[in-house]
């Protein structure tokens, strides 16, 4: 285990995080970093590698994209863009994800953290049938993938923890946001199976619902809200900090326990009485 000097809460380590081209993600892994971690992030393109090694040049860097062909309802093809760095033969599959970390790491990923979602919103009797089918395999069978392989890497240490990033949007979606939400609360169901089927083999998992967080795509919703809207009973956001420190405390040692289960960390904004 490896502590950050005057820490309570010792981490272990190396660390995974899935989706770490995000605000969040970036900010987690040099939180990460700073604790001595070794980190390595994932990237579906060149883009988002570069965005990466950008804020942190000594993290390490796995592509992870879906690779069968496909298209949307306007026949766009929506299959893997060009691989990083011109590796155009990198296996880039959620199955080959463990022991391309491994490689990267040194050893196997201890600590997993899971913020991969895609912006696929409308009305739920608006979409096409196509981009239905599309969403199921990005945000739900995808993440299926993911976890299954991620998960079964950790049972031979006998010690792994897995934290899901989902959204308040799960419990209270605007409209719009079915699908978002459908694919957040499908997530969850997944960490918590692995919460109940994999504890007793020493790898544990939650899930972390933000709300009111002053990045990512709730950013351009709290600017554009309406003077005078409801606030959290905190009266303010959750920061990226706040947020931050969070996931590093349910990556922790002492953090085990919550297993199984889902947190809110949305100012306790979803305890309040719907507007109207």
């Amino acid at each position: 285990m490896v502590a950050a000097a005057g820490s309570p809460s010792p981490l272990r380590g190396p660390v995974l995080i899935a989706g770490g081209t995000c605000e969040l993600g970036l900010a987690l892994g040099a939180a990460l970093a700073a604790d001595g971690m070794a980190v390595t992030l994932t990237a579906r393109d060149a883009a988002g590698a570069a965005r990466i090694h950008a804020a942190l040049p000594e993290a390490a860097v796995l592509r992870l994209h879906a690779r069968e062909p496909q298209r949307n309802a306007a026949g766009q093809d929506c299959s893997t863009p060009p691989a990083i760095d011109g590796a155009e033969a990198e296996d880039d599959t959620p199955e080959t994800l463990p022991e391309r970390a491994r490689a990267a790491l040194g050893e196997a990923p201890r600590l997993f953290v899971d913020l991969l979602h895609s912006r696929f919103e409308c009305l739920l009797a608006g979409a096409d049938p196509a981009d239905i089918d599309l969403w199921a395999a990005r945000d739900i069978a995808f993440r299926a993938r993911l976890l299954r392989a991620v998960s079964r890497s950790m049972l031979a240490a006998r010690d792994g923890r897995c934290v899901f990033v989902s959204s308040s949007a799960a419990e209270r979606a605007a409209p719009g946001q079915g699908y978002y939400a459908a694919a957040k609360l499908a997530g969850e169901a997944l960490y918590r199976a692995v919460g109940v089927e994999l504890a007793p083999r020493g790898v544990t998992a939650c899930s972390l619902r933000l709300g009111w967080l002053e990045a990512g795509r709730g950013a351009p919703f709290l600017q554009s809200r309406a003077a005078g809207a409801p606030l959290p009973p905190t009266r303010r956001t959750v920061t990226v900090t706040e947020a931050v420190q969070t996931l590093r405390f349910l990556l922790s040692a002492p953090a085990t326990a919550i297993n199984a289960t889902t947190l809110t960390c949305d100012g306790g904004f979803g305890a309040l009485k719907p507007a109207g």
